[in-house]
């Protein structure tokens, strides 16, 4: 996590500047505002750090499809916003691009500052915050381009020692290279766009071929090579580098609710992020569309460009007619569907909203009026706040396990989830796998150590099951029971033959529906841990003369039994003799 130019070990991914009295965070990673808000409330040593805290009054997330777009980002917001807290990049010094010039036999080099940034001069691609020199360095030795400052129009009697190092073809003695010199450059603009498909494939052929010949030394230089490339050219939307000016525009209806995230690109960066809810519920509107079109551009500047959502294509003429009329003016409009620059900004933008949206019913009003509700309309014994929710994952019985998830205060509440691998059954029987878990999390459970509702994966007949179960424990009394139906999302109460319908947009079925989705992701990220185990033991067990160490060591060597299966026989036959490497070929 750098934290104002400051690195915190413990928190990867996270980027986050001050902007006035506002702390923006940049960046892709799991439980952002827990594990900001940890470090805002401990204890500070450092004396800016300190000050900082004292001014903050807000935090606003912008979530980031990579690293590098993070740190692209970062370096935006902190050009235009210049905020006091930050000291690095606030020159013009930003992140480096990588210089294809035009001219004759164009030089390849890097660019640290914006001034420099000049489409006559040449091609500009980046900017790419970590690797950038070695990159070059990479495709200098790769294609043999030229990064000095002599004068191609002349005829130099003899070359630089680059030429003799074999890191430039020497177009500065060589003048009829020109048609293959073009070529290599147009080559190297496809790399830096991105399509490095073909490299990377010629590249680990190369290398392939220098293991097999035993030049080890030659097989590193191709792999580093291959890394270095992989690493470095990543797709980023943060900066596109043209004069692109661009919202891409979100939204979502839920019940009497609209939520809006905006993200603004001008001159092709990614400046800034608006979130906004309407609510419709004291509004009155002939059309949706422009209620929210004219509510939010008549506080913030129009672009020249806006990217929607593709299931607002079938609108398409109406919007550029809406927008035309509404602001006097054309506006050209996008519905990407395709992969592509625009695709890319549309899913981030969504992701935002999605997280924007998660966080509203987060909020701990919004929460509480969820479990009130719960309480209110069920007619419960107990308030509502813990819940554990059990699901069942299996493949016609094989590799059956159980996941109980838990949700406290109406948040789930990760450490005390709890998973169980099912014994009794390996054929398929919902109802006894889940009676085995039922009797083993609850039978010597202390009734003060009980939740407020267990929570059942199913409709009535699994509630009736596990409440005939709770029965015989003598524990029937002590939680509430329920369950939630998939299809309807109908809840069923334990003594109840009629389902509770609620409102998809009711905050009470969220909370119930949460804890559910988590019980089945868990469940399931358990059941897959367990086949895959099952799968590759049952593959290289098959094989004679393969015994428990020999797997190990093959799985510590490959990674997966694909990788196993794909690998050249000498590779084998450094792990395992060769007679067996040849059975290992045959036999999967």
């Amino acid at each position: 996590m750098t934290l104002f130019n400051k690195e915190i070990p413990d928190n990867p991914g996270v980027y986050l500047m001050k902007q006035s009295s506002k702390v923006i965070y940049i960046g892709k990673a799991k439980n952002l505002s827990k594990r900001i808000a940890s470090y805002f409330n401990r204890e500070h040593i450092d004396e800016k750090t300190k000050e900082l805290v004292k001014n903050i009054d807000d935090l606003e997330f912008i979530i980031c499809n990579s690293e590098t777009d993070a740190l692209i980002l970062e370096n935006n917001l902190i050009k235009k916003f210049t905020p006091k807290f930050n000291i690095n990049l606030k020159d013009q010094k930003t992140y480096p691009y990588i210089l294809i010039t035009k001219e004759l036999f164009p030089k390849i080099s890097i660019i640290r500052t914006t001034k420099k940034l000049d489409a006559k001069v040449g091609d500009y691609f980046g900017p790419f915050p970590f690797g950038a020199w070695n990159l070059k360095k990479t495709l200098t030795k790769l294609y043999q381009i030229r990064d000095c400052n002599r004068d191609m129009s002349k005829l130099y009697p003899r070359p630089c020692l680059k030429f003799h190092m074999k890191l430039c073809s020497g177009p500065c003695i060589n003048k009829n290279i020109s048609e293959v010199y073009s070529k290599n450059i147009q080559d190297i603009k496809e790399i830096l766009k991105g399509n490095t498909k073909a490299l990377l494939s010629e590249i680990e052929k190369n290398m392939n071929i220098a293991a097999q010949n035993m030049e080890f030394e030659k097989a590193i230089m191709f792999r580093e090579q291959k890394k270095e490339i992989e690493q470095n050219i990543q797709d980023q939307i943060s900066e596109y580098g043209k004069d692109i000016d661009e919202d891409v525009f979100t939204f979502i209806k839920e019940d009497n609710r609209i939520f809006l995230c905006i993200l603004n690109i001008r001159a092709g960066k990614i400046l800034g992020k608006n979130s906004l809810t309407i609510d419709l519920s004291e509004k009155i509107y002939d059309n949706l569309l422009e209620e929210i079109l004219m509510h939010f551009y008549s506080k913030f500047p129009l672009p020249k460009n806006i990217i929607f959502q593709e299931n607002l294509v079938h609108a398409e003429k109406y919007i550029s007619k809406l927008l035309e009329t509404l602001f006097n003016r054309k506006i050209n409009i996008f519905f990407p569907k395709v992969k592509s620059r625009r695709m890319e900004l549309l899913n981030m933008g969504l992701l935002n909203l999605r997280k924007d949206i998660e966080n509203f019913y987060n909020k701990k009003s919004i929460v509480e009026k969820g479990l009130k509700d719960l309480y209110s309309k069920l007619n419960l014994k107990r308030f509502p706040f813990k819940i554990e929710c059990f699901d069942i994952s299996n493949i016609q019985g094989k590799d059956a396990v159980a996941s109980m998830s838990v949700s406290v205060d109406g948040k789930k509440s990760k450490k005390d989830y709890r998973k169980f691998k099912i014994t009794t059954k390996d054929t398929p029987d919902d109802f006894q796998m889940m009676k085995e878990v039922i009797e083993r999390r609850y039978s010597k459970l202390e009734p003060k150590d009980f939740p407020d509702i267990i929570l059942i994966d199913g409709g009535l007949g699994q509630i009736n099951a596990v409440g005939e179960i709770l029965n015989n424990l003598g524990k029937n009394n002590i939680s509430e029971l329920l369950s939630i139906a998939k299809k309807e999302e109908e809840i069923f109460k334990y003594g109840c033959n009629e389902p509770f319908i609620f409102s998809k947009n009711d905050e009470a079925l969220k909370i119930l529906q949460r804890v559910r989705d988590e019980s089945h992701r868990f469940g399931v990220t358990y059941h897959r841990i367990l086949r895959n185990k099952r799968v590759v033991s049952s593959q290289l067990d098959n094989i004679p003369g393969i015994g428990p160490k020999r797997r190990e060591l093959l799985l510590k060597t490959f990674g997966s039994v694909e990788r196993i299966k794909n690998a050249n026989l000498s590779d084998l036959e450094a792990i395992v003799p060769h007679n067996l490497a040849l059975k290992i070929k045959e036999m999967i």
